[in-house]
């Protein structure tokens, strides 16, 4: 009989698993439902069902078998393993006395079809339940509880943590045959901006939900898992001009580990954010212990240097059981606000808005301001004229339309894309506050600027006019990708 496998074992059976067979399936699920979260929610469920049928003894070479009765049981027909099949088999060698599998983080490349985000959540959904595993054995001795197991695998223990991904993650080094890319070839349009970098980013995806600009430079953010512990690693690139995102100015591992357990509980990562403060870039990494759809109960803050240095762990706020924490950072600083859930209610807290200063090296907040609101803030951004949100839980923001708070506690409400439903807020270099959304084009999605002004009185909306597949903004940047003359770029302006 087949000695049960060591977790190092079972952890590279995990990456044959989603590396060999996870393209083929993502294409399966993708066809059968579109390439929409619900399939991503389905993909990374479908691969846990099949290792815990393979159970702890599983043998690589009847995965094939399992992954393609965990497919027609869901009435979905597909080949099992991908093309790029052949590039794996070496990843697990059984011979007794091989030595211990070093986990390095999660690969920068990503598979045939299959999205490096989407791959990396499904590794870390295994990994978790890997690490459940090994727990209940050394509690339980060599008996597997894996009904249990199971049931909070579900559940997404974050004994190890893994994170809500954008698309694709963000991959360093320059593609083989990179494009020098060219400012003439892509537009700003009417939008009150100046081009301030175009990237090549054909082969080069990265995932526009982590970036921060500042101090004349772009932060990309991705998250790694390895035996060294987990973290979020942060590169920084020059903005000028024509660029690829190769050979960053700095790097930075931002390490994170979850809270300590309670009886019979552990917390998983829900997500991770990055933006800037002023000369800051600010991680905040979520940690929720109520299942992978619950609200961020506890919420660890860091600042970096935007010019190149150590991190520092700003603040930890705890919600409780049930209760929920908001960030925002901006030019002006952080602000925080905290909904704690007690008997059926939920409560929000005052907002508390401050600076970030650094002292010796390190980074720490400074005198905070409190700020009384009605309910929980929506969409709130830090600006140079203080806490700028659309409205709260309690009273709504009209589309279109924001309330900006100032320190001394002063509200004025703002206009700005009309009928709005979605958007962000920028920072212009000569002082004025810009709102910038999503609207309809010929082709699809395009963005839109416009100065906050008072409801009622006359102020342009400017459009971009070229189609964007995905955008971003943070503090006085805006960053789109456009496609043209069969290249792919990330653009990035700043607001005037």
């Amino acid at each position: 009989m087949r000695a049960r496998r060591s977790g190092a074992e079972r952890r590279r059976m995990a990456h044959v698993l989603v590396d060999r067979f996870g393209p083929a399936v993502w294409r399966a699920v993708r066809n059968r439902m579109g390439e929409t979260p619900e399939a991503e929610d389905a993909f990374v469920d479908l691969m846990l069902a099949v290792w815990m049928r393979m159970g702890r003894r599983g043998d690589v070479m009847r995965l094939g078998d399992h992954v393609e009765r965990a497919l027609l049981s869901l009435g979905i027909s597909s080949p099992a393993e991908a093309d790029a099949s052949q590039e794996t088999p070496d990843m697990l060698n059984e011979r007794e006395g091989e030595e211990a599998f070093e986990e390095t983080g999660l690969p920068e490349e990503g598979l045939p079809d299959l999205p490096l985000g989407l791959r990396n959540r499904a590794l870390q959904r295994l990994r978790a339940q890997i690490a459940y595993e090994e727990a209940e054995v050394r509690r339980s001795g060599s008996r597997v509880v894996r009904a249990t197991a199971g049931a909070l695998a579900v559940l997404g223990f974050g004994l190890v943590g893994y994170g809500w991904w954008g698309e694709r993650s963000s991959g360093t080094g320059p593609p083989a045959d990179v494009h020098r890319a060219s400012p003439e070839l892509v537009s700003t349009g009417d939008l009150p901006v100046a081009l301030q970098a175009v990237f090549d980013i054909t082969r080069q995806p990265i995932d526009l939900g982590h970036l921060a600009f500042g101090g004349g430079e772009l932060v990309t953010g991705s998250l790694s898992l390895g035996a060294q512990g987990d973290g979020i690693q942060l590169s920084a690139y020059a903005l000028h001009g024509q660029s690829s995102l190769a050979h960053p100015r700095w790097t930075c591992n931002v390490a994170i580990s979850p809270p300590a357990p309670s009886a019979g509980g552990a917390w998983l990562l829900r997500s991770w954010s990055l933006s800037s403060a002023g000369p800051w870039a600010v991680v905040t990494v979520n940690w929720t212990d109520n299942g992978i759809h619950g609200t961020a109960s506890r919420v660890d803050v860091y600042a970096v240097p935007l010019a190149g240095g150590s991190p520092s762990r700003l603040v930890t706020l705890n919600a409780g059981d049930g209760g929920e924490v908001v960030i925002a950072t901006g030019p002006g600083g952080i602000a925080w606000q905290v909904v704690s859930g007690q008997e059926g209610k939920a409560t929000a807290s005052p907002v508390h808005l401050a600076t970030i200063v650094g002292r010796a090296g390190s980074a720490s907040l400074g005198p905070s301001v409190r700020i009384d609101v009605n309910g929980l803030i929506r969409n709130p951004h830090v600006t140079r004229a203080g806490l700028v949100y659309q409205g709260t839980s309690a009273s709504p923001a009209a589309a279109g339309t924001w309330v900006c708070v100032a320190p001394t506690g002063q509200a004025t409400v703002y206009a700005g894309v009309p009928g709005a439903t979605d958007g962000t807020l920028v920072d212009g270099e000569s002082g004025v506050l810009y709102a910038v959304a999503p609207v309809p084009s010929p082709q699809g999605q395009t963005l839109a600027m416009c100065a906050l002004h008072a409801p009622g009185s006359r102020q342009p909306s400017l459009r971009l006019e070229v189609p964007v597949s995905s955008w971003g903004a943070d503090g006085g940047y805006v960053d789109y990708v456009e496609r043209t003359g069969g290249r792919t770029y990330l653009v990035v302006a700043r607001a005037d």
